[in-house]
């Protein structure tokens, strides 16, 4: 078993960590509020969870956070023992993974996850994985306590992965949406075409994860996506995401755009 810090115990945060504890590995977590888990140590800043863990998992919100998380006051960067292996599961795309990964003073892990909180608290998640093949290894045993892993490649190629995954996902979300408002004006029972194939399975999928994905970070997903490649849809889905009102669920770009707004 691994001695483990885990930051951040958000939606998703507090479940994998919570795998981790029942799998039997020694956790120690710290959230920005702070917060207990049953089982597990609880520090007061992050370099304090960080300090002689073996490995260091980052849960957060944005390439900023993860960034405050490890290089700011008191972060898990400056008290990481050059043995140990960070792995950072959020989802921040591959310029921030890499980035992030030439500051460390040890190997890191790109392996952001896939599935919503249900699949959290099962240990059911799709876990991406980048870097050198070495330190993957090191943090496989630990990452299979919460779920599948699927190595995608070197360095930051699991980081991107998890973006052509999400604009797929969001992307689809926001036609659904247009696909509702199109039906109305048609005069046709949309959510009846919706409910057959295709449709049905990127409707399922969205839903599976939709519950603790808010709007605000599927428009940060898009926005990381079109940094790389000139993509019109998702440029589409962005604006329409923007426009959104921010909820915890995701499934809302499904939803036709009130006709005041359009």
């Amino acid at each position: 078993m691994s001695t483990v810090a885990f930051l951040g115990l958000g939606h998703m945060g507090v479940h994998m960590a919570g795998r981790l504890v029942a799998a039997g590995h020694e956790v120690t977590v710290w959230n920005r509020t702070r917060k207990s888990l049953v089982g597990a140590k609880v520090a007061d800043t992050p370099g304090g969870a960080a300090a002689g863990a073996e490995i260091v998992v980052t849960m957060v919100s944005t390439p900023a956070a993860v960034e405050s998380v490890l290089f700011g006051a008191d972060g898990a960067a400056a008290a990481m023992r050059p043995d140990a292996v960070l792995v950072e599961m959020s989802t921040i795309g591959p310029t921030a993974a890499r980035a992030i990964a030439a500051r460390l003073p040890c190997p890191m892990v790109d392996a952001p996850v896939g599935g919503g909180t249900d699949k959290a608290r099962a240990g059911g998640l799709t876990i991406f994985t980048g870097g050198e093949p070495a330190a993957v290894e090191r943090v496989t045993l630990v990452l299979e306590a919460m779920g599948t892993v699927r190595p995608i490649g070197g360095p930051g190629s699991a980081a991107a992965a998890k973006l052509v995954v999400n604009t797929a996902m969001i992307a689809g979300l926001a036609l659904l949406g247009e696909v509702r408002e199109l039906g109305e004006a048609l005069g046709v029972d949309a959510d009846a075409l919706i409910a057959a194939e295709p449709l049905a399975a990127l409707l399922k999928r969205a839903e599976s994860t939709g519950g603790h994905f808010a709007t605000h970070l599927a428009a940060k997903d898009l926005a990381l996506a079109t940094e790389h490649a000139d993509l019109p849809l998702a440029r589409a889905a962005l604006a329409r995401a923007n426009a959104a009102p921010d909820t915890h669920d995701v499934t809302a770009l499904a939803v036709p755009t009130p006709k005041a707004n359009r």
